[in-house]
């Protein structure tokens, strides 16, 4: 096994990177610590990449797919941080509410889904916050408040508690961040809001007059800030004034205040529950001896480059049943806050816990992501990996049963240019030129024409790695059901020397909702990981023989031979 740390002292200083990078080391770092991290290089690489990985999270929110990628990207930096670790419920919880956004979902398994997996606990309170249909600044904050570990002091208990009666009534001007915080955290204010509450329901006139909002258009979403008021900050809010009949209407129905104590005891549940007893750990290559005694690998994982434990530490196994009271409480709690579909875009950023983000340092840099359900997929990551490094491809596509080329292509990033050719003719797409050029073959006609910005920005998207190599544009976008596996025997084509063949299957929708079941064959060169050829397979059945559709010869010539190309071509 290789020591990642190069001396003791550095696992100990890890833990206290993000504070170093916050300049607080008088509030929790010893002077021997943060003199260390000032002088080891280690260390110091360390404090550096959590800078990125700062950065990453607080991106604002994700409004187009390759920023969702990143988001996700970065989201499984923190779930790999987990690797070789024992995974409890307390663990995973900061994990829930990102994993309940759907433009989020991660389909691979991780150190944290693989415990959602084994703890029925963990999966019931995901449900449960999938249920409430929260917006992403939400689900951001309710991660930040189940990574909380701040402590709960007297004196902000006594200011807190002068505020109860203002929070209550759903006016939060004059309180301040930190006391909302406080009411956030703190079980007893928490508990003395939830009966002022009840007490305002209680007493609640007959006859008072109520605003005309009808009270089953109000779901968990729009009652969130004022139950978990956990990261408002009421003086920059500026959409208050709106709000206002929203929240006259709420403190004075006792219908919307038991919504709001029903969305109280589904949100504080989760926080306050008690570990399950279960803890996962997820190694990747196998075990250690030391762990050997106590494995025991699952059989879902076999044949997979990674294994995983499972420890049942409960006294009851009755903790773990679905059905366990505290989960039935949760899901009565939640019922009538379940909202009306609505059309949404949810975008996370990521929580940041430091001791987490710290940890979460280790494999940085050194972690190629994989795909489950068969996490085999471990090489397909290593494909993907080297496609970034090439800077050039030339591709020959054939259909079936003819011996002549369909199309040949050549890509170059170095010289910004694409270029195809038919059999009829030739065409340049020249970025830095800002031209299309057409050459007809019959006649030798050339024809040039200039690009706009919107044409050129969607040909430059067309360049970018892995060039419609791979069937998903990175490894993050495969469906939860493909399976990644090596081929041993079938229709393998033994003349490509030093390639190892790869099957990535999956289905598709057709145009009219019917499933296609598709199959991307890779020949990979066993040195450099890179196809060498690409076989499309496809059948309409699942008792169907695949058919080859489409046959793809690669290779990555030099800048100078593609120049060659260009010039001989006539351009």
């Amino acid at each position: 096994m290789i020591n990642i740390y190069p001396k003791p002292i550095c696992k100990q200083a890890q833990a206290y990177y993000y504070e170093y990078l916050c300049s607080q080391p008088q509030e929790r770092i010893s002077t021997e610590i943060f003199a260390h991290i000032d002088k080891c290089h280690f260390c110091r690489a360390g404090v550096n990449r959590l800078k990125i990985v700062l950065a990453e999270s607080e991106k604002h929110t994700v409004e187009s797919a390759g920023q969702t990628n990143s988001t996700i990207a970065t989201n499984l930096r923190l779930h790999f941080a987990y690797i070789g670790v024992s995974v409890t419920c307390g663990t995973v919880r900061p994990f829930l509410p990102s994993l309940a956004d759907p433009a989020l979902e991660i389909g691979l398994s991780t150190p944290i889904t693989v415990h959602l997996e084994k703890c029925q606990q963990c999966a019931n309170d995901l449900k449960t916050i999938r249920q409430l249909n929260l917006n992403h600044k939400q689900l951001h904050r309710l991660s930040q408040l189940f990574a909380d570990e701040s402590a709960v002091d007297a004196q902000t208990c006594a200011k807190a508690r002068n505020a109860i009666d203002s929070a209550g009534a759903i006016d939060f001007k004059g309180i301040s961040t930190k006391t909302l915080q406080h009411l956030s955290l703190c079980p007893d204010c928490r508990k003395r809001l939830y009966n002022e509450r009840e007490a305002r329901s209680k007493n609640i006139p007959q006859n008072i007059k109520r605003s005309p909002i009808p009270c089953d258009a109000i779901c968990a979403a729009d009652i969130f800030d004022y139950v978990v008021p956990y990261g408002i900050n009421p003086d920059r809010d500026r959409y208050a004034m709106f709000r206002k009949s929203l929240t006259s209407h709420l403190i004075n129905c006792p219908i919307c205040l038991d919504k709001m104590q029903k969305l109280h005891d589904a949100v504080y549940s989760i926080l306050e529950r008690q570990d399950s007893g279960i803890v996962t750990r997820f190694n990747l290559g196998g075990v250690s001896a030391r762990d050997s005694i106590v494995s025991n690998p699952d059989d879902a994982y076999e044949g997979q480059p990674i294994e995983v434990q499972v420890f049942d530490k409960s006294n009851e196994s009755d903790t773990i049943e679905s059905g366990n009271p505290g989960h039935k409480q949760v899901e009565a709690a939640i019922e009538g806050l379940k909202p009306k579909q609505r059309p949404s875009i949810i975008c996370i950023r990521p929580f940041i816990k430091p001791a987490a983000v710290a940890s979460a340092l280790i494999l940085i840099g050194i972690l190629l992501f994989i795909n489950s359900p068969v996490t085999k997929a471990a090489y397909l990551g290593h494909i993907y990996e080297a496609l970034k490094h090439i800077k050039n491809v030339y591709l020959t596509t054939f259909v079936p049963e003819k011996a002549t080329p369909a199309q040949q292509i050549w890509i170059s990033q170095e010289l910004n240019i694409k270029m195809f050719k038919t059999e009829t003719q030739c065409v340049l797409w020249d970025i830095k030129g800002k031209s299309k050029k057409s050459r007809d073959l019959t006649i030798g006609a050339i024809k040039i024409k200039e690009l706009n910005n919107d044409t050129l920005a969607k040909v430059g998207e067309t360049m970018n790695v892995p060039w419609g190599l791979l069937p998903f544009s990175n490894i993050c976008a495969l469906p939860k059901d493909a399976k990644w596996q090596k081929v041993t025997d079938g229709n393998i084509d033994t003349n490509i020397a030093n390639t190892e063949v790869y099957d990535l299957v999956w289905i598709d929708n057709g145009l009219n909702g019917s499933p296609i079941h598709r199959r991307w064959r890779g020949y990979i060169d066993i040195e450099t990981t890179l196809p060498k050829k690409i076989e499309w397979w496809e059948k309409l059945a699942e008792d169907e023989e695949y058919e080859l559709t489409t046959v793809i010869n690669v290779t990555y010539p030099l800048t100078s031979e593609i120049q060659a190309v260009i010039e001989d071509a006539g351009f």
